[in-house]
This record gives C-alpha cells, sequence and structure tokens, in this order.
C-alpha cells in the first residue's frame, strides 16, 4: 500500500452528506503557500475539494501567420509591419499591436522562458514540455492517418516520407504520430533522420473502415434483394435504412475520433512559439452524409453533418497558430469504380442506373472528403495537396511555408464574444504579393462557461498528449537521508509565468492557478486524481523573482509500486491555458534542489521568490467532520491511537456522507458496481483510503476487497470498523 499525507480540504470533500445528513466545511483547508501531498481520493477522476466556478475571458490576442509569396511562389521578405492592414469583417480595420518576421535562414538559439531549463539528454532527472532542439524551421508533425486511410494508401505515403527525409535540412525538428482509434507517438521531436526512418517502420496500421452497404455486393440488404430476384420489397428497404444508419454511426466516430486527435495535437503544440505544421496524410472524411433517394423507403435516413465538430478541431488548430497541410494519400487516382480491384453492386433489374450512380458516389465521395481537408487547411493557414503523387513535394512545400512567414497580432476591437465566425482580411500596399492566412476566428471564450476547473485539468490528464501552452519542467529530486517514507518521490516543478494571468489585485497581483497529480494505473489507461489550489497573492517583488527563476514548487509524492507514470498538470483559471508534463512514478536518477528555492507552491507575497526561505507544509488532517441537518455532528478521528467514528450521527449517516463526497457525483450504480456517470471518464473509482498523521503513522482502508482490508501501523477500532463496513456496502452497492 502507498503513503499519502492527506489534504486539509478532505474535510470539505468528505462532508458532502447526502439529504438526511447535509454537511459543510468543518475544517479550514490550508493557506495556499503549503504544498501538501495530493489526498487518497477514491474517485479516479475526481472531485475538487471545493466547487470550481466557469472560467471566464472578455478578449485576447488573435496572431495572423501571413506567408508572403510572389507569382512564382517564391517567399517575399523585407515587409514592414506599415505594408499590412488587418480588418474584420464586421469591425472594420484593427491595429496591429504585435508584429514579427521569421525567417529561417537567420538561425537563433532557442530562448526558455522564465527560468526554465533546456531540456537535455545529459540531464536525464529533467523532465521537459519544451523542444530541445534549435527552431531554426518551425516543429512539423506527420500524422500518418490509418483510421481513415486504405492500407495500400498508407504504404504508398510512407515511401514518400522516406524519400522525403532523404532532402529535408538537417535542423528540421520533425514528430512522427499515428492516428488509430486512438492517437500514438511513433517518434516525438527529433532532427535525425536515421531515427524518424525508424519511427515510419511502425507507422502502418490495419484501417477499421466500414464499408458502405451501397457498395457492398455482399451485404444483407443485396443477399435480400437476390434472393427476391432483383426486386427491392418492403423488408429490403428497411433493412437499407438500417445500413445506412449503422453507417452513418460508424462515420461520426470516425470524425470524433479525428477532430478530438486534432485538438489533442493542438493543445500539444499550443506551447511551441510561433507557427507550427501539421502534415495530415489521409483520405480524410466527408463533410455530410447527403440523403439518398435511391436506396432504403427513408431518404433522410442515416444522414449527418460533421462541419460543428470540423469547427471545434479548426479553431482550437488556429488558436494555437498550427497549420494545416493535408495530403490526400489517394494521389492522382482515377474513379475507383474502373479499378480491377472493385466488385461494385448493380442492380439486376436496372445496371445502367446502378453504374451511374456508384460512379456519382465514388466522385462525390472523394469530392466531400476533400472539401473536409480545404476546410482545415483554409481555416489554419495551411494548403491541401491533392490529385497528384509527388506527395513528398507536397510537404516540401508546407516546409518552405513554415520557414518564412510574418507575424501579426491584435487585440479586436469592437467584436462582440458572441461565439460565432469572425472573418479576417489582410491587405498589403505592395503590388505583386499573393498572401495566405487563416481566414478568421470564432469569438468564443477561451474557457466556455460550463468548464469547471476540475474539468479542464481532467482533460489535459486524459489527453493522449500532454498540453504545451503553459511551459513548465520537473525535476526528480535527491531524497532527504533519513527522512520521508519508504517509495516516497520529492519533485521540484518550475512554471513559467509567461503564459499565466497575474491580474492586479490591490498592490499586488493575483495568481490564480490550479493544479493536479495524475497518477496512471500500469496500463496507461486510466488515472487517479488529485486536484489542488495554487492560488495566492503575489508581490511585486515576488513577480520580479519569478521572471528569473519561474514558480518554483517543492512537493513529495508516494505512488503504488506498480505504476510508472505520472503527469502534472496546472490551469491558469482566468485563461482557461493548461500545460502538463509526464514524469516517472519511480525516477532512478536525481538532482539536487537549487539553492534558495523555495518549497511552496508560491513564494510569499512578502518576499521575493530567489531570497524566500522554505515554507514547511501544513501538517495533514487527523479528522473528518459531519454535520446534520437537526444539528448534530459526528467525526472520523485517528488523531489517538486508531481510527475511531463517533458523535451524534449514526454510523450509516456519516458513511453515506463519505460516500456522497467521493462517488456520489461522478458514479451511480449498475449491477453491483459502480459505473461513471460520463461514459468518456477514465478509470475506475479507488477504493484504497490512507489516512495519515502528523508523525507518518497511518491507517489503510482497502474497501475494493471482499470485505475492508485494513493495514498500515494505525489500528481502526470497533467504532471505526462499522463505519467501514457500511461505507463497503455503499461502494459495492449492497445499500438503497
Amino acid at each position: 500500500m502507498r503513503l499519502r499525507r492527506v489534504l486539509g480540504s478532505i474535510a470539505i470533500l468528505a462532508a458532502a452528506a447526502s439529504a438526511q445528513a447535509p454537511a459543510g466545511p468543518q475544517q479550514n483547508p490550508p493557506a495556499p503557500a503549503a504544498a501538501p501531498k495530493p489526498a487518497a481520493q477514491a474517485s479516479s477522476t475526481g472531485q475538487p475539494p471545493t466547487s470550481a466556478a466557469p472560467l471566464k475571458t472578455n478578449t485576447r490576442l488573435i496572431a495572423v501567420d501571413v506567408v508572403a509569396t510572389d507569382s512564382k511562389g517564391n517567399p517575399i521578405r523585407g515587409l514592414k509591419a506599415e505594408d499590412f492592414e488587418i480588418s474584420e469583417e464586421h469591425s472594420g480595420r484593427q491595429a496591429v499591436s504585435q508584429f514579427q518576421f521569421i525567417d529561417a535562414s537567420s538561425p537563433s538559439a532557442p530562448v526558455y522562458p522564465n527560468g526554465l531549463a533546456a531540456p537535455s539528454l545529459a540531464t536525464p532527472y529533467l523532465y521537459s514540455n519544451l523542444l530541445p532542439q534549435k527552431m531554426r524551421v518551425p516543429p512539423t508533425v506527420m500524422l500518418m492517418d490509418a483510421l481513415n486511410t486504405q492500407i495500400e494508401n498508407q504504404v504508398e505515403v510512407r515511401r514518400h516520407m522516406l524519400m522525403l527525409l532523404k532532402t529535408l535540412p538537417a535542423d528540421t525538428p520533425i514528430a512522427v504520430f499515428v492516428l488509430g482509434h486512438q492517437l500514438h507517438v511513433a517518434q516525438n521531436f527529433t532532427t535525425d533522420p536515421a531515427v524518424l526512418r525508424a519511427a515510419l517502420d511502425r507507422v502502418l496500421r490495419a484501417p477499421d473502415i466500414a464499408q458502405d452497404a451501397r457498395d457492398d455486393p455482399n451485404s444483407a440488404s443485396a443477399n435480400m434483394v437476390d434472393l427476391n430476384k432483383g426486386q427491392e420489397n418492403q423488408a429490403s428497404q428497411a433493412l437499407e435504412d438500417f445500413e445506412k444508419v449503422t453507417f452513418a454511426a460508424q462515420m461520426s466516430l470516425r470524425v470524433d475520433e479525428t477532430t478530438d486527435a486534432m485538438v489533442a495535437i493542438a493543445k500539444y503544440l499550443g506551447g511551441y512559439p510561433g507557427r507550427k505544421n501539421l502534415l495530415w496524410f489521409s483520405e480524410a472524411f466527408p463533410t455530410w452524409l447527403q440523403p439518398d433517394t435511391e436506396f432504403g423507403a427513408d431518404p433522410f435516413q442515416g444522414t449527418a453533418t460533421f462541419g460543428e465538430k470540423i469547427r471545434k478541431a479548426t479553431e482550437a488548430l488556429t488558436d494555437a497558430r498550427v497549420a494545416v497541410y493535408p495530403v490526400d494519400a489517394r494521389g492522382l487516382q482515377a474513379n475507383s469504380l474502373y479499378s480491377t480491384a472493385q466488385d461494385p453492386r448493380m442492380s439486376r433489374t436496372n445496371p445502367a442506373a446502378s453504374l451511374a450512380g456508384n460512379i456519382n458516389r465514388d466522385n462525390t465521395a472523394r469530392i466531400d472528403s476533400q472539401a473536409a481537408m480545404e476546410m482545415f487547411a483554409d481555416e489554419s493557414g495551411g494548403k491541401v495537396c491533392k490529385d497528384t503523387n509527388d506527395l513528398s513535394g507536397c510537404v516540401q512545400a508546407a516546409l518552405d511555408d513554415g520557414s518564412v512567414y510574418y507575424v501579426l497580432g491584435y487585440y479586436p476591437e469592437g467584436t462582440k464574444w458572441d461565439g460565432r465566425f469572425h472573418k479576417i482580411s489582410v491587405k498589403t500596399r505592395q503590388k505583386g504579393v499573393k498572401l495566405r492566412y487563416r481566414d478568421g476566428y470564432f469569438a468564443l471564450e477561451l474557457a466556455p462557461g460550463d468548464q469547471s476547473a476540475v474539468q479542464l485539468l481532467q482533460r489535459a490528464c486524459q489527453a493522449p498528449l500532454p498540453p504545451t501552452s503553459i511551459p513548465m519542467t520537473a525535476e526528480s529530486l535527491a531524497p532527504n537521508s533519513g527522512q520521508g517514507n519508504a517509495g516516497e518521490t520529492r519533485y521540484l516543478l518550475t512554471i513559467s509565468p509567461s503564459s499565466l494571468t497575474l491580474s492586479p489585485s490591490g498592490p499586488d497581483r493575483r495568481l490564480s492557478l490550479q493544479m493536479a497529480v495524475c497518477e496512471f494505473d500500469p496500463s496507461g489507461e486510466s488515472f487517479h486524481f488529485f486536484p489542488r489550489d495554487l492560488s495566492a497573492p503575489v508581490s511585486d517583488a515576488a513577480y520580479q523573482g519569478w521572471q528569473t527563476t519561474g514558480i518554483r514548487n517543492v512537493f513529495d509524492y508516494t505512488a503504488k509500486p506498480e505504476n510508472q507514470r505520472l503527469r502534472f498538470a496546472v490551469l491558469d483559471v482566468p485563461s482557461g491555458t493548461t500545460g502538463a508534463i509526464d514524469v516517472p512514478a519511480h525516477p532512478t536518477q536525481f538532482g539536487a534542489l537549487p539553492a534558495r528555492t523555495n518549497a511552496s507552491a508560491a513564494p510569499p507575497a512578502a518576499a521575493p521568490a530567489s531570497t524566500a526561505a522554505p515554507v514547511a507544509p501544513a501538517p495533514p488532517p487527523t479528522h473528518i467532520k459531519f454535520g446534520g441537518s437537526n444539528g448534530g455532528s459526528s467525526m472520523l478521528d485517528w488523531a489517538g491511537d486508531s481510527v475511531s467514528y463517533h458523535g451524534d450521527l449514526s454510523v450509516d449517516l456519516g458513511a453515506r456522507a463519505l460516500y456522497g463526497g467521493l462517488f456520489g457525483a461522478k458514479y451511480h450504480c449498475d449491477a453491483g458496481s459502480l459505473i461513471p456517470n460520463d461514459a468518456a471518464a477514465a478509470g475506475r473509482p479507488n477504493l484504497v483510503l490512507t489516512l495519515r498523521k502528523p508523525d507518518g503513522h497511518r491507517a489503510v482502508i482497502d474497501l475494493g476487497a471482499d470485505a475492508p482490508a485494513y493495514s498500515g501501523d494505525v489500528s481502526v477500532d470497533s467504532t471505526g470498523r462499522a463505519f467501514f463496513d457500511y461505507l463497503w456496502k455503499l461502494c459495492h452497492c449492497q445499500q438503497p
């Protein structure tokens, strides 16, 4: 069993009482400066100690990357800010507040913000969500979309990718991702062609693409029509309608998985400065499934539109300044009906109409899937490569685009943040210049009002790639000699304030920052979620110190022996921006604590970060108090020699209060087990509770076995066992 320090706010969490015994917080949480270890909460997706208010913001900087070329496609250099004019469709001309010219021919060393150390193989105990390479060429992700691409086209794409590696500049950071039903990283960013070639050996995946029954001569409806001598009847048409609905559901799932992957990539690349390229090798998917009057009884069965899903993905990509370059993996291709490998479904009674219908449907599907590619490219400032077999040439053109460009930034004036699309127009006074840029943006709040802090942190942990919009590093520190507990690890987390909102608060500033530790099980599929609040007032001296050192937070954590990975996630509450970093749960190499590092989440307001003395973490609580509606109260207490339950409220009311606080909001009983209310929620509830005393002794109660199991060096008396017996029944759905 692992040993954890319980957050002081567990009393608030546990006191979310049932209707019979509503309870309020009975213990004040520790001051924000303290950094105790995460609580042993039983929820895998977690509930915050207190409710999180909706997050809102009023405006934001709109950055527009502009590629300027001449009539031959060559980049144009030397344009000035005054050469550009930017306007919005309904708000008119906008004032350019930021201007930058990016040219890969001018090498510059990477600048790591606010005291963050550059990641290096020479420091294996240092983990970072920053790129280690000098980024003379914007970082580029090659995404092999195996989810939407037939295997023969994947093979052809891989061949062209290998050809491209032979001509890449030596300093081009490339990552290789693969999309199946989940997003996989075949190789993170590297400039080594040999490593990239090895990664390309791992990109091929057998696709899981359902065939449209209208093109399948062996479908159930086709067999039924054959049995009926080529004649349609009511039964065959009903079956055809069912096949259309099934195909639409399968297509919708593919679109969901693809657009979710695009959002994850946007969050992963969001923290890297400037423009990023996403090369999307795919056959894509249609923007909609059209009504069909020739198949089935109801032409509107099986119709669907995917524009809204594409919009959300492109919004995330454009906000992260990721230019999408879709590459049609089919290359230059005739209608697939003419392929000898095809066995089209043909009607016996009207073969001519069937042939025409198949040709029309194939052409429409191809055009519509390319329309989806166009949407991704146009709205992000990229360009589609289609109807060509020179795929490697397409990729090289995309890299050239990302090497020379201009950045125009402005804060929208006269803009209503109404969620609608706001079209952007960029013009130049210079003649003969062609401009390419994103079409516009959706005027949405950065964090939608229905997303609480805990939900955003959970999504940062659930994402296949850790978001980088808040730069951060983590170091595993050498354990204190003779201190701590077995398996306990110390970490130094350093957060750059460059991406944080430090709003004025009287003479000081206010840091509104939430953090979570997510501990993943051995499979890496589910995690336990431990949130905490790092918000605090910040003096000007502390703020100035952060510009050099970053925001440093030293804390201890003890993971289960079998778990291998932790993810530290942070959230800037005013903007909804997140950052995360993955670290080993049981590191084997350690660094040393830098001199004069504050061991708290944020330096006290009276002193700068570089000189503040370490602040001892607040002691863990030793009881959980429950309040009843009639004024009575009870307490689960482990301050003495044993864990006991005493007070006015009966065992069942106290146990129900703790159960409601830990599990009631996220789980429900189904077939004798706790099931997440959200079908997409990660993991099962953690039914192991650890109650720790200030001297390090603890009681561990495992409610996941056939009966409550007790371990640790603090005993549980008969009253405590009666409490946990009832709690065990609630956790196993054995009480009404």
